[in-house]
């Protein structure tokens, strides 16, 4: 049975919004936030590394990294539209036998993964109300670091989350958004042993890479 976050995901990313942003990738590449995190991984010089992608959409960040960093990649998403969009873009690029897709909520099937060098999180801390439940989770799967790209914590992020979620709740979607805090989410890596050594930021999102100690 679908866990309640997946049938929530699988309404609000469903096949037109994944169709679209797979279109819009093989257009024009990366969206910049996920460029920021591809730089960041690039600067840990590795090398035949293995990546657990948490939410990765259409699989931009290990279709990218497969071209000189990653080989080998597990995609867990709550939306079935992206995985079977990011399935159909990895088997046209010849990496079929590379990915492994799981259609799940992370936290219920993280401790059943293996460890994965490098752990990101693109965008879905944002989506997620118990960030601590996981990020726990996320980095207990890192064995050499972890990155993730969420809302800047500041007045104009929470004022335009605020507005998003007032619509979804006046159209009935359960689905909300969330603007959590930086501080907190810094300390309780640092908890787990990961240490942030960069920040990136964009208008709207900052792009945080830490490393085991």
């Amino acid at each position: 049975m679908p866990c309640e976050c997946c049938n929530i995901t699988n309404e609000q990313f469903g096949k037109d919004t994944a169709e679209a942003d797979l279109k819009a990738y093989r257009r024009t590449g990366p969206a910049k936030h996920t460029r920021l995190i591809l730089e960041a991984i690039r600067s840990l010089g590795l090398t035949d590394a293995s990546l657990l992608d948490v939410g990765g959409g259409i699989g931009a960040i290990y279709h990218e990294l497969m071209q000189d960093t990653v080989t080998r990649a597990t995609h867990v998403d709550a939306s079935s539209a992206y995985l079977a969009a990011a399935k159909r873009e990895t088997e046209k690029r010849g990496n079929g036998g590379k990915v492994e897709f799981i259609h799940a909520d992370f936290t219920d099937v993280a401790d059943s993964l293996a460890p994965a060098n490098v752990v990101t999180l693109d965008r879905v801390v944002c989506c997620y109300p118990d960030f601590r439940s996981l990020l726990a989770a996320a980095a207990g799967r890192s064995s050499r670091a972890l990155v993730m790209a969420y809302p800047r914590d500041n007045r104009f992020s929470r004022a335009v989350v605020a507005l998003m979620d007032w619509f979804l709740k006046m159209s009935r979607d359960p689905f909300r958004v969330f603007v959590h805090p930086v501080g907190e989410m810094d300390a309780l890596l640092n908890k787990e042993g990961l240490y942030r050594v960069s920040l990136r930021r964009s208008f709207i999102w900052e792009v945080a890479l830490y490393q085991r100690a």
